[in-house]
């Protein structure tokens, strides 16, 4: 995919990721296509992440049943799994210094998410707008056991939020920390 398809993607998705943060998942998920990529989240790039794995499984997880029907509509070959979060992110901070982690975990997730080795994940979902949206922390978690078990590149985005960037560096850990742009981070389970 060129860079003037990412920067078409961008001006039709307005307020959402950057062609440079687009570009560091794009360049890590060329380098492994086809692969099996597992995606929090669903929206108007839901057909690019199609398309780049062409000929890989690309699997969603979304909490919002309207985005949900939007890219099952919007792409029929797509595999959208419903999910809930429960929590929100007001709980995360007692969470993280006083429950254990393994609380986070998302277990209701479909069997073939949970027993699938993943070499790509990205965390986009859900909202973490508010104090009343679930925020990432069950995804960042689920995502940090996942890719361990399998040696995945996971990226985390809208990292210039509390939730989501210190649960990534907590879950994550500096240690597999590789790069960020914008407000997407990347870290390698390898």
């Amino acid at each position: 995919m060129s860079d003037a398809a990412i920067a078409a993607l961008v001006a039709s998705n307005p307020g959402q990721a950057t062609v440079e943060e687009y570009t560091i998942v794009y360049r890590v998920l060329a380098q492994r296509v086809p692969c099996r990529m597992l995606v929090f989240g669903v929206g108007r790039d839901t057909p690019l992440w199609l398309d780049v794995n062409r000929g890989g499984t690309t699997v969603f997880l979304e909490n919002v049943k309207r985005w949900a029907d939007f890219s099952r509509q919007a792409s029929p070959t797509a595999i959208v799994h419903d999910l809930s979060y429960g929590w929100t992110r007001r709980f995360m901070w007692p969470l993280l210094k006083r429950m254990s982690p393994e609380r986070l975990f998302l277990r209701e997730l479909p069997r073939d998410v949970l027993e699938t080795p993943w070499d790509v994940i990205l965390v986009d979902a859900p909202r973490g707008t508010n104090w009343k949206a679930p925020g990432r922390m069950k995804s960042v978690y689920t995502a940090s056991v996942l890719a361990a078990k399998s040696g995945a590149d996971v990226f985390v985005h809208d990292c210039h939020r509390a939730v989501e960037r210190e649960t990534a560096d907590h879950f994550l850990g500096p240690t597999r920390f590789v790069t960020q742009a914008g407000s997407m981070r990347h870290y390698r389970f390898r």
